[in-house]
């Protein structure tokens, strides 16, 4: 052909009418850059970009394209190559036999006085089997040596002509990142092409294939022919053109080494390279990586675990998919290697999960057995999907297993968030509970002993609603099989202990008067400490009846039967204990208990529910024993953790910084922690609007203080609360007056001589004591009240009198003093 600047260069191939090439590529292309490389995997649209641009141009200067073939794989074939398209372009006549076509090449562009434009495609191929390097290297040089040639190649992978090139000449890349579709661009796309979506499908049909241009061609024009539609015209993405692409890719790849690595670096979602080269020892692991991610296939990420790397959704699927195919060995070994990987990171979830993908039954046996506890309440949706993939005469033989199978999913909350509570090791309480059920046969095949497990695991790891749902499921078989009356007796007794620890003492006495559970109680020896039954019905009942302030709480607190080892079970005696001495404690008492909590923090394991409780509750008795600072010290440690927040704002509340209270207490709330917190923070929200004389937002709290505690029992939470605070918010209702710790004869502590005058304020004297907390006389107290001076004068003479002091200081003492006496 003749090359001109009005005319486009021989040899283009055809491409799609409707092709998507975004501003940027085209004006690099534009840009007259001595040396620009375009680089992608197979259909990323490199051809496209380049025949798109040349008949876009007004080109100024003659263009020579060449494809290259597999022919050029050895240097003299590359420079044969590129010979003949010179040849075709006139620009070199017909070659003698004898010629040199590297010679005639190489003096025809160093020699080029006239601008040339030369485009070659393909460039993979170049010296494929041998002289990459230098060919890269020549045609560097060549560039560099006329500032008359500009050259242009498409290419698959990392060259030298690219990293080296583009410190000898001014050069472009375009890259993967350049050439892979938007989620607008393809929205923009598939509304050229007529075909219906939204911009959040495009965006997804973009992440999914990663961006991969003729893939998410091919799919919406498949969803233009109606073949895979979701309705008029609507189409995401269709599995089977991606397979198509990737088998292609996967056939056309050289070497053994990168075919493998594709396949099994495929199997994890993601890994760094270390798992790389355990995954996929074959080679220059490094190097593969390298090449892999420049062209395009992967993505990369910084973390705080370093840099990780992942396929798109949908090139993963396919990956696995022809590896199942075509490599189906690859998918047990890869699998193998990643469970010992796993093993070795003390990650009992990935282990199993690659375990039962390798066909380790039993190492994955094993991790279910040593990790139940902790897969159970962190990782159950990973024990089920690991469950269902073991062989069913495992399944039928194993309780754990059928429990996986058949009862976890139906615990599971989609919209709870993750547990954050580490999970100790429940062993003693676990084999007191396989003692107590040694006559029900073999513990491999017992279900309700593994329910009963899976509930006291739950319970103990914060999973209250789940705790329930297993002990219930428990019950049922004990009712179900009257043979089976331990797991009726133990499912019944664990429901009253989840509901006591949630701060229902109504449902949790409730349970402990079920007549099965009477039964075994009344037979048992008393205060036997071996029948965990037992142990468990005396710690709720317990607890309930100090949360509920019932008369019978000194007894039950006092006849507690205490565990004979120092676990959780035990730590909740030593905090119900401290729960009720804030009630009921001399000083001396206090600080006993006080000692006495300290202690248990020793014995049970950092980051647990039962650490955080027995905290909070320290933090709650050290402000009953007036040492507000050290209470803080104590709270601050704990901080961050959804337990804590209510210590906390009960410290501020102390403190009169209310603003922090009110903060804190929200936050308790917000966090959806048990019935008793959330009556606390109510009770801490109305003391502190009130404070601040925000009394609408104060009755507001005081209002679902009360629902909750006539709904659930709760009494002991009002004693957050100063006395004529309560009796102001309560009004007239006799009903609310009942729910004050100690109403209906209740043995609390004897109120302070104090107590029975402040009963006795007025709404306005009341009013008054409240401003002088924050005011230091009678002017600011006026003026907040919109009351004269002298009448504040006269309503504080009163207050003094009724409380037998003399001064401001000492006024608020006795009003402080009534927050736990009065």
């Amino acid at each position: 052909m003749t090359v001109g600047s009005a005319s486009l260069p021989s040899g283009l191939p055809r491409i799609p009418r409707d092709t998507q090439i975004s501003e940027h590529v085209l004006n690099t292309l534009a840009g007259e850059h001595p040396l620009t490389v375009l680089r992608g995997p197979r259909g990323y649209g490199k051809t496209s970009a380049i025949v798109t641009w040349l008949r876009s141009e007004g080109h100024r200067h003659p263009t020579v394209y060449v494809t290259l073939s597999t022919a050029s794989n050895e240097l003299a074939g590359f420079w044969a190559e590129l010979r003949s398209g010179l040849e075709r372009a006139d620009l070199l006549g017909a070659s003698a036999s004898d010629s040199d076509p590297h010679a005639e090449v190489t003096g025809l562009l160093a020699e080029r006085s006239e601008p040339l434009v030369l485009i070659i495609d393909d460039f993979h191929e170049a010296g494929l089997k041998h002289g990459a390097a230098t060919i890269d290297d020549e045609m560097v040089d060549l560039v560099r040596q006329n500032d008359q040639l500009f050259l242009v190649v498409g290419s698959r992978t990392l060259r030298a002509l690219e990293t080296t090139g583009a410190l000898s000449v001014e050069a472009a890349m375009i890259g993967p990142a350049d050439l892979r579709m938007t989620g607008p661009q393809v929205h923009d796309l598939a509304t050229r092409l007529g075909v219906t979506i939204t911009m959040d499908q495009a965006q997804q049909i973009a992440v999914d294939l990663g961006g991969w241009p003729s893939a998410i061609r091919a799919g919406l024009m498949r969803a233009v022919s109606g073949v895979d539609g979701e309705g008029e015209g609507g189409t995401l993405v269709d599995g089977s053109l991606v397979d198509g692409y990737i088998a292609t890719m996967v056939r056309d790849l050289r070497f053994e080494n990168v075919r493998s690595f594709l396949l099994r670096t495929a199997i994890p979602e993601q890994f760094d390279i270390e798992m790389a080269r355990a995954i996929a020892p074959e080679g220059n692991t490094v190097r593969i990586l390298r090449n892999v991610r420049a062209a395009g296939l992967l993505s990369e990420r910084h973390t705080v675990e370093g840099q990780m790397y992942s396929y798109a959704p949908a090139i993963r699927n396919a990956l696995i998919r022809v590896m199942r195919e075509s490599r189906p060995e690859l998918f047990r070994e890869v699998h193998l290697a990643l469970m010992n990987l796993s093993a070795a990171n003390k990650d009992p979830g990935e282990t199993l999960t690659h375990a039962v993908h390798a066909a380790q039954w039993t190492t994955a046996m094993d991790v279910i057995e040593r990790q139940w506890a902790r897969l159970l309440t962190h990782q159950p949706l990973t024990l089920i999907a690991a469950a269902r993939m073991f062989p069913d005469d495992l399944v039928a033989a194993n309780a754990r297993l059928r429990v996986a199978v058949d009862y976890v999913e139906g615990a599971l909350d989609p919209h709870a968030p993750d547990s954050i509570w580490a999970v100790p090791d429940y062993t003693t309480i676990n084999s007191i509970i396989e003692e107590d059920r040694s006559g029900a046969g073999d513990p491999e095949r017992d279900e309700s002993l593994v329910l009963l497990q899976w509930g006291i695991s739950s319970l103990l790891g914060g999973n209250l609603d789940t705790s329930v749902y297993a002990f219930s499921r428990a019950r049922e078989r004990g009712l179900i099989s009257p043979s089976d009356t331990g797991a009726l007796q133990m499912g019944t007794v664990g429901l009253a202990l989840v509901h006591a620890l949630n701060g229902e003492p109504d449902l949790a006495l409730r349970w402990l008067e079920d007549s099965t559970l009477q039964d075994r109680i009344q037979h048992a020896q008393p205060e036997d400490a071996r029948d965990i039954a037992l142990v468990a019905a005396s710690i709720a009942r317990a607890l309930a009846m100090v949360d509920a302030a019932h008369p019978g709480a000194d007894e039950a607190v006092a006849t507690m039967i205490e565990p004979r080892h120092r676990d959780e079970l035990w730590a909740l005696t030593v905090f119900i204990r401290a729960h009720h001495a804030v009630l009921e404690g001399t000083t001396d008492r206090i600080f006993r208990q006080t000692n006495h909590l300290r202690a248990a923090l020793r014995h049970i394991a950092r980051g647990s529910l039962v650490e955080a409780v027995l905290s909070s509750t320290l933090v709650e008795l050290l402000l009953v024993a007036q040492m507000p600072g050290v209470a803080r010290e104590v709270s601050d440690r704990y901080d961050g953790n959804p337990v804590a927040w209510a210590a906390i704002a009960k410290v501020h509340l102390t403190d009169r910084t209310f603003g922090e209270a009110i903060s804190y207490a929200t936050k308790s709330l917000d966090s959806g922690g048990s019935r008793r917190a959330a009556v606390e923070c109510q009770v801490i929200l109305a003391s502190a609007h009130h404070a601040l004389g925000n009394l609408t937002e104060a009755r507001r709290a005081f209002a679902t203080a009360v629902r909750l505690a006539q709904a659930t029992g709760q009494r002991r939470p009002f004693f957050l609360m100063q006395r004529y605070v309560f009796e102001t918010l309560a009004g007239d209702d006799a009903r609310i007056h009942q729910l004050w710790p100690g109403a209906e004869g209740a043995p609390v502590q004897q109120p302070a001589p104090l107590a029975d005058e402040m009963q006795t304020l007025t709404m306005r004297e009341a009013q008054v004591l409240r401003a002088l907390e924050v005011h230091a006389g009678p002017v600011g107290i006026a003026h907040d009240l919109g009351l004269s001076v002298n009448t504040v004068k006269t309503h504080l003479r009163t207050i003094y009198k009724k409380f037998g002091v003399s001064n401001r200081n000492e006024a608020l003492a006795a009003a402080e003093h009534g927050i736990h006496q009065a």
